[in-house]
């Protein structure tokens, strides 16, 4: 065993959920592991060094300051199954399972993954910190090109070094840095980089470009021409762009989140940059008090976008979520999505005993039906709640499907929903800014209370949105009391993605005259800054709506596309107080 045993005397470590304050500590310096910084591979070194804290109550892996590599060759295996990403076999380089009290201060390294892997994968741990680094990777998931003419059929593109490619067949494909034609298994032993989806930027403002709509690719690669000196001609009908704006070439899948905690509690990441991941930036399921701070999701130099997907997620967690004084920027989906999981009732066995079923092909495999747990079964199209019940028992029968069990004959028929109705976190989101990424700023569904202040928007689509719904993407939803504060909204909805800044809707198909779904939302004292008259606020099936003491800027940082007769829509609600904005 390598390392050495120090007492405790972090004040930090307290505020982390550290509860081993005054109890020996052993360090695990990565150093004395064999691990050394420039270029070779470290993940051997981290995996002994986990293996040692892994025999000790409390326990810190230190990484003197400088840049690490990592490379999937000594990872370890783990077939993992997150919420809202790809399952699947992955190569982990940080795997931490059944540790508790455990740190991984990086003291400012700098943290390079290269291939296909998954960095840090956390499962069935307690007070869990993660501090003072950066994760990137060596070839990006996604690929960028910048535009430098349109033509009948399409675009001509430049591509940098940072992104290898090949035509290859007549069509364009990208590759990892040695072009070498790998062998491609289930854990992901590859070397191409496929993508889905395309989507201009605008590399001056740094954000997704003015209006501009994704290209779904359905699967097909994009047929090509090669023009030299690292120019390609790109052909799909009614493909346009600016030149000089970059187009992003986005991965279809969401198979390389940089840290998902699983089934864990008291996680703190504190002053760590996520420069990419192939994925999310920070899941969390089924975990509780949760704290991010001080941290930054950000584009490495010479690229226009950070992490795939979401900068952060949470699914079916509880206790205390917390996200201040981050930065989250320039990623492919929103800031931040909180919510639960609805499985929908396939087959009634009898009054208690039902078939549920997960749905949404990116939910499969989580599990969150637990014995004693107290659920909710709703009428899918409607939202409506039909009946409570406790569960007895859980039978998975395989990743989509379960047996349920409950405590009393319920009302309840096929096509209905069940969700957990008896933990959600309660969320405080301060002092954040959120700008230039793909769609919204927050989708925030967590029934817990949840309060958003003094933070920053700058979102083409939605800044806040309110969802939920039991038909497509099966995610719980339903605020029962949520304050949104003095925040700035600055030049929202430049782009496509919400119909309000403040976007207040649900998967209600049917009975919206008497179906209640959100309730207790308060928007006071916050700015907006518009470039034309836009819908403020958009909302429905909602009871007790508050708006009072916010105020306008105009600007003319953005041409006019909108000119609405009121800045309010609100149907199907109830108890409903709008203060009209005054004008800065």
């Amino acid at each position: 065993m390598t390392g050495k045993i120090l007492k405790c005397l972090s004040a930090a470590a307290a505020v982390l959920f550290f509860s081993s304050c005054g109890e020996d500590v052993f360090i695990a310096d990565v150093a004395d592991y064999g691990a050394v910084a420039g270029g070779q591979d470290c993940t051997r070194a981290v995996t002994a060094a986990l293996e040692d804290c892994a025999g000790h109550r409390s326990s810190k892996i230190v990484f003197p300051e400088g840049e690490y590599h990592f490379y999937g060759d000594n990872g370890k295996d783990k077939y993992t199954f997150v919420s809202n990403n790809d399952e699947g076999l992955k190569r982990v380089i940080f795997l931490m399972e059944g540790m508790d009290n455990v740190e991984i201060d990086g003291g400012g390294s700098d943290f390079i993954f290269h291939g296909h892997l998954n960095p840090f994968v956390v499962e069935n741990c307690g007070n869990v910190v993660f501090r003072n680094f950066s994760v990137d990777f060596d070839r990006p998931f996604h690929s960028e090109g910048k535009i430098i003419a349109n033509h009948a059929e399409g675009i001509d593109i430049e591509i940098s070094e940072e992104f290898p490619y090949k035509v290859s067949n007549g069509v364009l494909v990208f590759t990892g840095r040695d072009m070498k034609e790998e062998r491609k298994t289930t854990v992901s032993m590859r070397s191409d980089y496929p993508y889905g989806s395309l989507l201009e930027f605008d590399p001056v403002k740094r954000e997704t470009a003015f209006m501009a709509r994704d290209f779904y690719l359905d699967g097909n690669p994009l047929p090509a021409k090669e023009l030299g000196e690292n120019r390609v001609r790109v052909f799909l009908d009614g493909l346009h762009g600016t030149p000089g704006n970059i187009m992003l070439f986005a991965p279809s899948h969401r198979n390389y989140p940089a840290m998902v905690f699983t089934d864990c509690h008291g996680c703190l990441v504190e002053n760590v940059t996520i420069h990419h991941a192939g994925g999310m930036g920070i899941v969390g399921q089924r975990s509780s008090d949760i704290r991010v701070t001080g941290c930054t999701v950000t584009p490495a130099e010479n690229r226009i976008v950070s992490c795939t997907a979401d900068a952060t997620h949470f699914t079916n967690c509880s206790g205390s979520l917390v996200l201040n004084h981050n930065l989250f920027e320039n990623q492919v989906d929103d800031a931040t999505n909180i919510h639960g999981i609805y499985v929908k009732v396939s087959e009634v066995l009898a009054p208690d005993r039902v078939v549920v079923d997960l749905i949404h092909k990116q939910q499969q495999g989580f599990d969150f039906l637990k014995k004693g747990m107290q659920v909710e079964i709703i009428e899918h199209l409607s939202l409506v709640e039909k009946d409570r019940a406790t569960v007895v028992s859980a039978e998975r029968i395989n990743k989509s499907r379960t047996i349920l069990t409950l405590d009393k004959a319920a009302t309840i028929a096929e096509g209905d929903a069940i969700a957990c109705c008896d933990a959600y976190p309660e969320v405080h989101i301060y002092e954040n800014t959120m700008r230039g990424n793909r769609a919204r700023g927050m989708l925030l569904d967590s029934r817990g209370k949840t309060v958003v202040e003094n933070n920053y928007f700058h979102s083409p689509g939605a800044a806040i949105l309110f969802e939920g719904d039991a038909s497509f993407w099966y995610e719980q939803g339903g605020v029962s009391d949520c304050l949104i504060r003095n925040n700035v909204f600055d030049n929202c909805l430049y782009g496509v993605w919400g119909k309000a800044v403040i976007d207040v809707g649900s998967g209600i198909h049917k009975d919206r005259e008497t179906s209640r779904y959100n309730r207790n939302i308060r928007v006071i004292d916050n700015t907006f800054r518009i470039f034309d008259k836009p819908l403020l606020l958009d909302a429905y099936c909602v009871d007790g709506l508050e708006w009072k003491g916010n105020v306008i800027e105009k600007t003319d940082d953005y041409p006019a596309v909108r000119d609405n007769q009121t800045f309010y829509k609100t149907e199907f609600c109830d108890n409903v107080n709008i203060e009209p904005v005054t004008e800065k």
